[in-house]
Protein backbone atom coordinates (compact mmCIF):
# COMPACT_ATOMS: atom_id res chain seq x y z
CA UNK A 1 0.00 0.00 0.00
CA UNK A 2 1.34 3.65 -1.28
CA UNK A 3 2.48 5.75 2.15
CA UNK A 4 1.22 9.19 1.86
CA UNK A 5 2.96 11.22 4.48
CA UNK A 6 6.46 10.68 4.42
CA UNK A 7 7.87 12.84 6.76
CA UNK A 8 9.08 11.35 9.35
CA UNK A 9 7.81 11.43 13.00
CA UNK A 10 9.46 14.04 15.51
CA UNK A 11 11.76 13.12 17.95
CA UNK A 12 13.92 14.83 20.79
CA UNK A 13 16.69 12.82 19.62
CA UNK A 14 16.56 13.68 15.99
CA UNK A 15 15.82 17.29 16.38
CA UNK A 16 18.90 17.08 19.21
CA UNK A 17 21.13 15.60 16.49
CA UNK A 18 20.14 18.18 13.92
CA UNK A 19 20.69 21.48 16.01
CA UNK A 20 24.44 19.91 16.07
CA UNK A 21 25.01 19.57 12.95
CA UNK A 22 23.70 23.58 12.12
CA UNK A 23 26.84 25.28 10.95
CA UNK A 24 25.45 28.61 12.96
CA UNK A 25 24.26 28.61 16.53
CA UNK A 26 21.18 30.19 17.44
CA UNK A 27 23.38 32.35 19.96
CA UNK A 28 25.55 33.54 17.46
CA UNK A 29 23.38 34.62 14.69
CA UNK A 30 20.59 36.54 16.51
CA UNK A 31 23.49 38.07 19.35
CA UNK A 32 23.97 41.80 19.38
CA UNK A 33 27.17 43.41 18.22
CA UNK A 34 29.03 44.44 20.90
CA UNK A 35 29.53 48.46 20.03
CA UNK A 36 31.83 51.04 22.95
CA UNK A 37 29.33 53.72 24.37
CA UNK A 38 28.98 57.27 22.49
CA UNK A 39 31.53 59.60 23.69
CA UNK A 40 28.91 62.73 24.85
CA UNK A 41 30.79 66.51 24.26
CA UNK A 42 29.66 69.70 25.50
CA UNK A 43 28.47 72.27 22.74
CA UNK A 44 30.49 75.30 22.15
CA UNK A 45 26.80 76.97 21.90
CA UNK A 46 25.08 75.23 25.08
CA UNK A 47 25.21 78.75 26.22
CA UNK A 48 23.31 80.17 23.31
CA UNK A 49 20.17 78.27 23.35
CA UNK A 50 17.23 79.66 23.74
CA UNK A 51 14.89 78.36 26.23
CA UNK A 52 11.41 77.85 25.44
CA UNK A 53 9.27 79.63 27.83
CA UNK A 54 5.29 79.13 28.42
CA UNK A 55 3.90 82.71 28.21
CA UNK A 56 -0.30 82.18 29.76
CA UNK A 57 -2.28 83.24 26.65
CA UNK A 58 -3.96 86.64 27.31
CA UNK A 59 -7.27 87.71 26.11
CA UNK A 60 -7.70 89.38 23.40
CA UNK A 61 -10.43 92.74 24.16
CA UNK A 62 -12.51 93.64 21.11
CA UNK A 63 -12.57 97.09 20.68
CA UNK A 64 -15.98 98.76 21.91
CA UNK A 65 -16.79 102.43 21.32
CA UNK A 66 -19.46 104.26 23.18
CA UNK A 67 -23.32 105.03 21.62
CA UNK A 68 -21.86 109.07 22.08
CA UNK A 69 -19.22 108.99 19.81
CA UNK A 70 -21.57 108.56 16.84
CA UNK A 71 -24.19 111.16 18.60
CA UNK A 72 -20.93 113.93 18.73
CA UNK A 73 -19.72 113.29 15.60
CA UNK A 74 -22.81 113.53 14.16
CA UNK A 75 -23.27 117.01 15.86
CA UNK A 76 -20.02 118.03 14.95
CA UNK A 77 -20.63 118.22 10.95
CA UNK A 78 -24.25 118.92 11.57
CA UNK A 79 -22.94 122.32 13.62
CA UNK A 80 -20.09 122.64 10.71
CA UNK A 81 -22.49 122.41 7.66
CA UNK A 82 -24.59 124.67 9.19
CA UNK A 83 -22.14 127.53 10.55
CA UNK A 84 -20.41 127.59 7.13
CA UNK A 85 -23.53 127.35 4.63
CA UNK A 86 -24.67 130.63 7.27
CA UNK A 87 -21.27 132.33 6.01
CA UNK A 88 -21.73 131.13 2.84
CA UNK A 89 -18.32 129.72 3.12
CA UNK A 90 -16.87 126.81 1.06
CA UNK A 91 -13.59 124.27 1.71
CA UNK A 92 -12.04 125.39 -1.66
CA UNK A 93 -12.96 129.29 -0.94
CA UNK A 94 -11.22 128.66 2.64
CA UNK A 95 -8.34 127.14 0.74
CA UNK A 96 -8.36 129.76 -1.54
CA UNK A 97 -8.43 132.44 1.14
CA UNK A 98 -5.32 130.27 2.96
CA UNK A 99 -3.45 130.94 -0.32
CA UNK A 100 -4.55 134.57 -1.35
CA UNK A 101 -4.19 137.23 0.30
CA UNK A 102 -6.87 138.84 -1.41
CA UNK A 103 -9.43 136.40 -1.83
CA UNK A 104 -8.44 136.18 2.32
CA UNK A 105 -9.70 139.45 2.52
CA UNK A 106 -12.50 139.38 0.70
CA UNK A 107 -13.97 136.68 2.51
CA UNK A 108 -13.43 137.89 5.91
CA UNK A 109 -14.95 140.96 4.61
CA UNK A 110 -18.37 139.15 2.79
CA UNK A 111 -18.37 136.51 5.97
CA UNK A 112 -17.89 139.14 8.52
CA UNK A 113 -15.48 136.46 10.53
CA UNK A 114 -13.35 139.66 12.00
CA UNK A 115 -16.85 139.98 14.65
CA UNK A 116 -15.93 138.77 17.79
CA UNK A 117 -19.27 137.06 18.05
CA UNK A 118 -17.75 134.48 15.86
CA UNK A 119 -15.40 133.17 18.38
CA UNK A 120 -17.76 130.72 20.22
CA UNK A 121 -19.47 128.90 17.11
CA UNK A 122 -15.94 128.46 15.42
CA UNK A 123 -14.22 127.00 19.12
CA UNK A 124 -17.16 124.83 18.78
CA UNK A 125 -17.08 123.23 15.38
CA UNK A 126 -12.79 122.98 15.73
CA UNK A 127 -12.59 121.85 19.02
CA UNK A 128 -15.41 119.15 19.82
CA UNK A 129 -14.41 116.54 17.34
CA UNK A 130 -11.14 117.15 18.10
CA UNK A 131 -11.56 116.56 21.63
CA UNK A 132 -13.13 113.64 20.44
CA UNK A 133 -10.24 112.44 18.86
CA UNK A 134 -8.14 113.23 21.72
CA UNK A 135 -10.53 111.16 24.06
CA UNK A 136 -10.68 108.37 22.24
CA UNK A 137 -6.78 107.92 21.97
CA UNK A 138 -6.49 108.01 25.29
CA UNK A 139 -8.56 105.18 25.97
CA UNK A 140 -9.18 103.25 22.83
CA UNK A 141 -10.96 100.51 24.46
CA UNK A 142 -13.96 101.85 25.87
CA UNK A 143 -15.57 99.85 28.88
CA UNK A 144 -16.88 102.99 30.75
CA UNK A 145 -19.42 105.50 28.89
CA UNK A 146 -19.86 107.78 31.67
CA UNK A 147 -16.94 107.96 32.36
CA UNK A 148 -15.90 108.59 29.31
CA UNK A 149 -18.01 111.41 28.44
CA UNK A 150 -16.93 112.79 31.40
CA UNK A 151 -13.58 112.98 30.46
CA UNK A 152 -14.61 114.31 26.99
CA UNK A 153 -16.19 116.91 28.89
CA UNK A 154 -13.62 118.01 30.64
CA UNK A 155 -11.01 117.54 27.57
CA UNK A 156 -13.67 120.19 25.27
CA UNK A 157 -13.85 122.35 27.95
CA UNK A 158 -10.08 123.10 28.98
CA UNK A 159 -9.74 123.40 25.29
CA UNK A 160 -12.27 125.62 24.41
CA UNK A 161 -11.19 127.86 27.84
CA UNK A 162 -7.61 127.82 26.39
CA UNK A 163 -9.07 128.98 23.35
CA UNK A 164 -10.69 132.01 24.67
CA UNK A 165 -7.63 133.14 26.81
CA UNK A 166 -5.24 132.53 23.91
CA UNK A 167 -7.08 135.11 21.75
CA UNK A 168 -7.53 137.56 24.62
CA UNK A 169 -4.13 137.38 25.00
CA UNK A 170 -3.51 138.26 21.50
CA UNK A 171 -5.85 141.28 21.54
CA UNK A 172 -3.85 142.27 24.99
CA UNK A 173 -0.75 142.08 22.87
CA UNK A 174 -2.46 144.50 19.53
CA UNK A 175 -3.50 147.03 22.34
CA UNK A 176 -0.15 146.71 24.20
CA UNK A 177 1.52 147.77 20.97
CA UNK A 178 -0.65 149.93 19.11
CA UNK A 179 -1.81 146.97 16.73
CA UNK A 180 -5.45 146.22 17.51
CA UNK A 181 -6.49 146.21 13.50
CA UNK A 182 -3.36 143.61 13.16
CA UNK A 183 -4.39 141.51 15.91
CA UNK A 184 -8.25 141.61 14.69
CA UNK A 185 -6.71 140.56 11.18
CA UNK A 186 -4.81 137.83 12.97
CA UNK A 187 -7.50 136.26 15.04
CA UNK A 188 -9.80 136.14 12.03
CA UNK A 189 -7.37 134.39 9.72
CA UNK A 190 -6.89 131.88 12.80
CA UNK A 191 -10.62 131.28 12.48
CA UNK A 192 -10.50 130.38 8.84
CA UNK A 193 -7.83 127.89 9.73
CA UNK A 194 -9.59 126.96 12.44
CA UNK A 195 -12.97 126.10 10.47
CA UNK A 196 -10.71 124.03 8.29
CA UNK A 197 -9.29 122.21 11.44
CA UNK A 198 -12.73 121.12 12.14
CA UNK A 199 -14.43 120.04 8.39
CA UNK A 200 -11.30 117.89 9.01
CA UNK A 201 -11.38 116.75 11.89
CA UNK A 202 -15.26 116.07 11.64
CA UNK A 203 -14.60 114.23 8.44
CA UNK A 204 -12.25 111.55 9.88
CA UNK A 205 -13.44 111.01 13.69
CA UNK A 206 -15.89 108.53 12.13
CA UNK A 207 -13.23 106.73 10.34
CA UNK A 208 -10.84 106.93 13.30
CA UNK A 209 -12.99 105.50 15.94
CA UNK A 210 -15.28 102.89 14.06
CA UNK A 211 -12.65 101.38 11.69
CA UNK A 212 -10.08 98.79 13.61
CA UNK A 213 -7.45 98.10 11.12
CA UNK A 214 -7.23 101.78 9.32
CA UNK A 215 -7.94 104.04 12.46
CA UNK A 216 -4.27 104.39 13.00
CA UNK A 217 -3.46 105.40 9.13
CA UNK A 218 -6.43 107.70 9.52
CA UNK A 219 -5.36 109.58 12.36
CA UNK A 220 -1.60 109.85 10.91
CA UNK A 221 -3.25 111.23 7.93
CA UNK A 222 -5.59 113.52 9.72
CA UNK A 223 -2.06 114.90 12.06
CA UNK A 224 -0.27 115.38 8.45
CA UNK A 225 -3.11 117.31 7.32
CA UNK A 226 -3.51 119.98 10.20
CA UNK A 227 0.20 119.86 11.02
CA UNK A 228 0.17 121.50 7.28
CA UNK A 229 -2.65 123.82 7.88
CA UNK A 230 -0.64 124.88 11.02
CA UNK A 231 2.47 125.72 9.09
CA UNK A 232 0.67 127.32 6.12
CA UNK A 233 -1.60 129.20 8.61
CA UNK A 234 2.05 130.57 10.87
CA UNK A 235 3.50 132.01 7.66
CA UNK A 236 0.42 133.68 6.68
CA UNK A 237 0.22 134.90 10.14
CA UNK A 238 3.47 135.82 9.93
CA UNK A 239 2.96 137.81 6.73
CA UNK A 240 0.03 139.71 8.13
CA UNK A 241 2.05 141.19 11.29
CA UNK A 242 5.14 141.78 8.81
CA UNK A 243 2.80 143.50 6.49
CA UNK A 244 0.22 145.40 8.33
CA UNK A 245 1.67 145.69 12.18
CA UNK A 246 2.74 149.21 13.37
CA UNK A 247 6.19 149.70 15.24
CA UNK A 248 7.64 147.66 16.54
CA UNK A 249 6.71 144.46 14.56
CA UNK A 250 9.64 142.49 15.76
CA UNK A 251 8.36 142.70 18.86
CA UNK A 252 5.30 141.67 18.21
CA UNK A 253 5.87 139.15 16.02
CA UNK A 254 7.81 137.45 18.73
CA UNK A 255 4.91 137.70 21.31
CA UNK A 256 2.80 136.11 18.98
CA UNK A 257 5.28 133.22 18.26
CA UNK A 258 5.72 132.22 21.66
CA UNK A 259 1.87 132.16 22.22
CA UNK A 260 1.36 130.25 19.27
CA UNK A 261 4.57 127.82 19.76
CA UNK A 262 4.10 127.24 23.50
CA UNK A 263 1.21 125.60 23.44
CA UNK A 264 2.81 122.55 20.68
CA UNK A 265 5.56 122.48 23.08
CA UNK A 266 3.54 121.40 25.91
CA UNK A 267 1.97 118.65 23.51
CA UNK A 268 5.03 117.21 22.58
CA UNK A 269 6.16 117.03 26.10
CA UNK A 270 3.29 115.07 27.20
CA UNK A 271 3.25 113.02 24.50
CA UNK A 272 6.68 112.30 24.57
CA UNK A 273 5.95 111.13 28.43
Amino acid sequence: MLQIDTLPAYTAAADSAAGEEMVCAYDTLFKATDRPAPVRRQSLFTHHQMQVVHHAETPIVGRTVSGWFLVVIALSMTLTVLYMRKKQLTVLRLLHAAINMRVMARTLRESNLTHTGNQAPIAVVALAPLALIGCFCAHPYSQRPLMDFAQYLLILGCATTAYFVRNGIIRLIGNAFDNSETANAYIANNYMFHLLYGVAASAFAFFICYTDNMGTVFLYILGGVIGLLFILRFFRGMKLILTYAKYPKVYFFYYLCSLELLPILILIKLALQ
